[in-house]
């Protein structure tokens, strides 16, 4: 009745939407009370502020929901790129499962839908920053770290598809061959 694809996603994106949630909170505490502001959770949405104490705490927010995201697009990649069940080798198989961490190996099902809603988020931030930074409410250094993080996690994600892709490939000459 449910897609097995859809609800794959919507489990794999509670970890980061989570995280941003976090984040948001832990640092527009820290920033506006940073900035001599009085602030606690209860009173957080009518926080009054300057254009330039707005500034700041926005462009740390998303400099904190960039580094998260580019963090976890990174994992997720690691992941496909080394432990990857379809081309990870034997002996790091055995060194992994002898150290307890064989739940790293996954099958592509997992890592791609994994890479897929961190790259997601980080397109998502992207865009945000690029409308927050129209605007006036972020400084420029944002808006080029999310674009340039964005950037380099796309092309790791398409060298990992187009690396299983060649694999699968390779495989199905061999079966003719054969």
């Amino acid at each position: 009745m449910y897609s097995k694809i859809l609800v794959k996603l919507i489990q794999e994106s509670i970890i980061p939407a989570f995280g941003l949630v976090v984040i948001k909170i832990l640092v527009t505490l820290y920033y506006a009370k940073d900035l001599g502001y009085k602030v606690d959770l209860y009173n957080m949405n009518n926080l009054e502020v300057s254009l330039n104490s707005f500034q700041i705490i926005n462009s740390n927010v998303l400099t904190g929901f960039i580094i998260f995201c580019f963090f976890g697009l990174a994992y997720s990649l690691v992941k496909s790129l080394f432990f990857h069940e379809s081309h990870i080798n034997p002996r790091v198989s055995l060194s992994l499962f002898n150290f307890r961490v064989g739940f790293l190996i996954q099958d592509s099902f997992h890592l791609f839908s994994q890479s897929l809603i961190w790259l997601l988020f980080n397109f998502s931030i992207l865009f945000i920053s690029l409308f927050l930074f129209y605007f006036g409410l972020i400084y420029g250094y944002v808006l080029l770290l999310s674009a340039i993080l964005t950037i380099v996690g796309l092309y790791f994600f398409i060298l990992d598809i187009e690396f299983e892709y060649n694999k699968i490939l390779l495989e199905e000459e061999e079966e003719i061959l054969v």
